[in-house]
Parts: C-alpha cells; sequence; structure tokens
C-alpha cells in the first residue's frame, strides 16, 4: 500500500486540505468541502485493492477544491486570497498524479492479464 507512489500524493493531498480547511478564507459550507475532500482522500487511499473505485473516488476529490475554488470567486472574489487559498490548489494537481498513477497501475494489471 504505502509503496505506490498514489498513495504518498493522496495522503499530502489529504493534509493539504485539511490543512486547508482550517486556515484557508470562506464559509462554513466552504471548509465542510474542505473537510470532505480531505477524508475523501484518506479514505481512498485504503481502496488500493479496488483500483477502478479508487479512480472513480479521485475523480470526486478532484472535483470538490475546484468547485471551492469556484464558491470563493463568488462569494468573496478574488481580493481577499491569503497564502493559505493555495493549498486546495496544490492538493488539485496531487491529486491528478494520483488519478494518474492508479489508472497506470491498472494498465498494467490489465497487460498482465493478457499475457496469461
Amino acid at each position: 500500500m504505502i509503496q505506490r507512489k498514489q498513495t504518498i500524493f493522496l495522503l499530502l493531498a489529504a493534509i493539504a486540505l485539511g490543512m486547508a480547511t482550517f486556515m484557508a478564507t470562506g464559509t462554513i459550507v466552504m471548509k465542510i468541502v474542505l473537510a470532505v475532500a480531505a477524508l475523501l482522500s484518506v479514505m481512498c487511499i485504503f481502496l488500493f485493492k479496488q483500483r477502478k473505485l479508487q479512480a472513480k473516488v479521485a475523480t470526486l476529490i478532484l472535483v470538490l477544491p475546484v468547485a471551492w475554488y469556484i464558491l470563493l470567486a463568488v462569494l468573496f472574489g478574488w481580493a481577499t486570497l491569503q497564502w493559505t487559498d493555495a493549498l486546495p490548489a496544490i492538493s488539485v494537481i496531487l491529486l491528478f498524479m494520483a488519478y494518474k498513477g492508479i489508472m497506470h497501475d491498472e494498465k498494467l494489471v490489465r497487460s498482465l492479464d493478457r499475457i496469461r
């Protein structure tokens, strides 16, 4: 489980989202969106035996910080940004890299199944 690079990416994304939950600008609803994304990131780590489900959950998690930025732009505008508001963007990058790693593993397993 820990040997896979996407596990590291998901863990780092969960840490970034967890920090953003407490430090980033936003309303309580926006903080709940970030907290749910952080919890789903941790949950996604333990889905390593079900790669297809893990990829779907990673895609869902990828959408949540983007939705947070949309809410931030609509409610507050871009003038109130702080340095902590970059943490969800960092998590988006890490989640995308985790998704690519999950899909790479799935492709590898499919190719090995064809060989057998």
